[in-house]
Formats: C-alpha cells, sequence, structure tokens
C-alpha cells in the first residue's frame, strides 16, 4: 500500500495550518530532524514546530511535488512558495523523507537549499532536459547512483566522471552551481571534508529516473540530501540540499521578527 496519499495529506495540511492534524500525522514517539533544527522526538514538539514554522514562512504553500517511493520510506522533492518576515515572497526548494509505521510518521528528515536559488541558462537545459525524460527503470538508476557515490567518496574522479552525462549539472545553493563533468566535481570537492570520520552514504531511494542519496558524517546526524536526476543511464542534474542549521548556515531571514501588517487610511 503506497504512503503517498498520507504525504499528500500532511502537505495539505500543512499549506492550511492544520495544526492539530499535523501532529496527528505523526506518531507520539517520532524524530524529526530539519534544516532550522533541532532535533524534535514527539509529535507534539513537532507541531510546535510548524506552528513557528508557518508564521516565518506566511501563506506557505508546498508546490512542484516529485515523489519516490520506497518500502515504508516516501522522498517529497517540493518548491516552498511563502511569504517571510518583511511579507514579500520567496521560494525554496526541500525535500522531505519520511518513514511510516502504523499509518503515521515515524522518521522525518527534512532538507533544503538557499532561498531564491536561480539557475543559469546551462543549468536550466540540463534540469528542463532531466525533467522531460521519460524512459528509465529502478535498477539502472540505482547502478548510476551506487557507482557514482562510491567512486566519488573514494576519491576516484575519473571512475565518478563515467556516471556524468556530457552536460551534467549540478545545483546547490551553497556550494554553487555547475555544468559539465569537470565542473561539477570540481564544485564537489569543495565540500569541506571532516577532521575526524568521513563522508558515507546513509541511505538510497531510487525511482525509474530519480533518486535520493542521502549522505552524513555521523549517522545520527543528517546532513545532506542529493536528489539525482538521470537520462539514459547517466546522471544529468545533481540538486544538493541540506541540514542548513547543521553545517553553521542560519535559515536566512525568517528569525527576524514579522512587520506586523498595517492598513493604511486615505487622509
Amino acid at each position: 500500500m503506497s504512503n503517498v496519499d498520507a504525504v499528500n495529506e500532511l502537505l495539505t495540511a500543512i499549506n492550511f495550518d492544520r495544526f492539530a492534524e499535523i501532529e496527528a500525522r505523526h506518531n507520539p514517539d517520532v524524530v524529526f530532524w530539519s534544516f532550522r533544527g533541532p532535533t524534535l522526538h514527539n509529535s507534539v514538539a513537532v507541531g510546535d514546530w510548524h506552528r513557528e514554522f508557518l508564521r516565518d514562512y506566511a501563506d506557505c504553500n508546498y508546490t512542484q511535488l516529485e515523489y519516490i517511493e520506497q518500502g515504508d520510506t516516501v522522498a517529497v522533492r517540493a518548491t516552498i512558495e511563502a511569504k517571510g518576515f518583511d511579507w514579500r515572497p520567496f521560494t525554496q526548494r526541500v525535500v522531505d523523507v519520511l518513514r511510516f509505521e502504523d499509518g503515521g510518521v515515524a522518521e522525518r528528515r527534512l532538507y533544503a537549499t538557499t532561498p531564491d536559488l536561480e539557475l543559469d541558462k546551462p543549468a536550466t537545459a540540463a534540469m528542463t532536459n532531466a525533467t522531460g525524460f521519460r524512459g528509465g527503470s529502478d535498477s539502472v538508476t540505482r547502478a548510476a547512483v551506487d557507482g557514482f557515490y562510491t567512486a566519488l567518496l573514494a576519491g576516484d574522479r575519473q571512475t565518478a566522471a563515467m556516471f556524468l552525462s556530457e552536460k551534467a549539472a549540478l545545483v546547490d545553493g551553497v556550494y554553487g552551481i555547475a555544468v559539465g563533468p569537470d565542473k561539477v566535481l570540481d564544485a564537489l570537492a569543495q565540500v569541506p571534508r571532516p577532521l575526524f570520520g568521513s563522508w558515507r552514504v546513509t541511505n538510497t531511494l531510487a525511482g525509474p529516473k530519480d533518486a535520493l542519496v542521502e549522505l552524513a558524517i555521523d549517522a545520527n546526524r543528517p546532513r545532506a540530501a542529493d536528489w539525482v536526476r538521470i537520462v539514459d543511464g547517466k546522471i544529468a542534474v545533481i540538486e544538493g540540499y541540506w541540514m542548513l542549521r547543521e553545517i553553521g548556515i542560519e535559515s536566512f531571514a525568517t528569525r527576524r521578527a514579522r512587520h506586523a501588517r498595517q492598513v493604511i487610511l486615505p487622509k
């Protein structure tokens, strides 16, 4: 039985500020990691978190939804449209990973990129090509992402490049936008390596033409997630998402006091 409907019902509750329903759709002992932090360990705390979130992200609306479902886990890639502390509209791309138990959310990890991320023409062309692709299979997708990340994390640049298409693009609000295998690998090489420990893949979900790859240094502290788009067995686009607070980036202006709306009357 698919859990995509349950995900859509949760997102609808978020869009319409239905806090009691948001809380009820999470299991009492849910664990929730979000790009804003902190880590939450019960459904009441998750409900309170969304009250603050939807205050900062006024008129929140999840759009451009894409899903990967595998077993009891659903990953949804979305664009949030909202209004910030000064009521100006903004967009922010997010990836929400939800694991279900007994019909409720048991674990949830919400990654994001920086707000109002704009693509240049080459990156837009790569994204258009990838989203328009209509072929693919789960096994081909998994083989491509497994091969690429195994080589990437081992420092084998030559092998990693073999899994990238000629016009592959990296879209990352933190470490930049790059097009072409060499530039993509150069940009990924800018991600800091830890003094202790090492980057590792903690979870992979593969669909017919998209995959979610979660990465961390400490498996108990989710850190990054890539939404990977495959075209003809090659990686065409890597979208980088982060636990922004975990890497020391404040979620932009949402922590400022919201300006009160005022009615300006004619004199």
